[in-house]
């Protein structure tokens, strides 16, 4: 006998019908030591702030790149939690642009909002983000934070028919300091990149009849577009990890096809980093984050630590030593990231 009785799942179980808004992102997480110390508690804080803010129900995809076996199994318990709807765990990493070729061309639903896994969420995101797609039906890419670089380079052309359109006005303004100033602290930007950042007009297109105002340009940590559009982008081509040039393939085929890279004006997400510190603690509080719960997942006696460099900080100092140390950390980190 080949088959007792019948397959349940003809008897009439309801199919899961997925949300309208899908929300992805991928994490690569190969440690919880060094550099990714702090990861996994900050991917923690992206899901509750998304959790917190978000004003409707939505389906949240994880992609695992990769991580450790310990991250990888954190992640199961929050799925069984029910705070991740679809989690996917990959055994090798697939680079980030292989990655989101998985997750565009597998999401079912209408709209994704894309983030990387360290960007904390405000209330009134995904509002501003959708009060920019009904004024601007070209809309590709939609950002929840300003612009502060042009991925293309100079080199877009669909933006160029808002000027020519009498509909809209495109003029330069000047972001708010503390905007940029938070926005610099969460790139981790130099002194001399901040500068830059602090003194650089960034272009606003304002409609006509309205007066509602959006920046031109799309950051890659976070943005929201419609699942037909990104369907009909992919498969994008890669061959690394983490690469600016093969991350502009993205923009360049929506630019293509005559959609806009375009943001809110104020930063309704903020790029959170790599450390748990009281900065962050701070963004979380102020997202609505429960200040008890964002209390937990710092970690304690970080102090301690940076006491305990045994000369290295000297070392660091000096430009010949620093350059050895670098190479040194990067063989380091590909031989331990590569031996689970």
């Amino acid at each position: 006998m080949t088959r007792i009785g019948q397959n349940p799942a003809k008897l009439g179980i309801q199919a899961y019908k997925p949300q309208k808004l899908g929300i992805a992102t991928i994490t690569y997480i190969p440690s919880l030591e060094g550099y990714f110390k702090d990861s996994f508690s900050i991917l923690k804080l992206t899901i509750k702030s998304l959790e917190i803010n978000t004003p409707e129900r939505y389906d949240l995809l994880v992609f695992d790149n990769g991580s450790c076996y310990k991250v990888q199994k954190e992640l199961v318990k929050l799925q069984n939690q029910g705070k991740i709807r679809w989690l996917i765990l990959s055994e090798q990493n697939l680079g980030k642009i292989g990655a989101q070729n998985w997750v565009f061309a597998a999401m079912p639903n209408e709209w994704i909002c894309y983030t990387d896994s360290d960007v904390l969420f405000r209330k009134g995101w995904l509002e501003a983000s959708r009060a920019i797609i009904s004024h601007f039906p070209e809309a590709g890419m939609v950002g929840a934070q300003p612009c502060f670089f042009d991925v293309l380079k100079g080199k877009g052309q669909a933006h160029l028919s808002l000027h020519a359109n009498p509909k809209f006005q495109v003029n330069l303004y000047t972001p708010d300091k503390n905007v940029v100033d938070e926005y610099c602290r969460g790139i981790n930007a130099s002194v001399e990149l901040s500068a830059k950042y602090l003194a650089t007009q960034l272009e606003m297109v304002q409609v006509v009849n309205d007066g509602f105002q959006a920046g031109l340009g799309a950051s890659h940590m976070q943005f929201l577009i419609s699942s037909e559009l990104a369907r009909s982008v992919v498969p994008l081509p890669y061959k690394s990890g983490l690469n600016q040039d093969e991350d502009r393939q993205l923009d360049q085929r929506i630019d293509e096809l005559g959609r806009l890279h375009i943001s809110t004006l104020q930063p309704y997400v903020v790029h959170m980093g790599n450390v748990l510190d009281e900065w962050v603690r701070e963004l979380a509080v102020s997202a609505g984050i429960d200040r008890k719960q964002s209390a937990r997942l710092i970690h304690r006696g970080r102090e301690h630590l940076s006491q305990r460099t045994y000369g290295l900080s000297w070392l660091a100092n000096h430009k010949w030593t620093r350059n050895w140390l670098v190479r040194f950390y990067n063989k380091l980190f590909h031989v331990l990231s590569t031996r689970q």
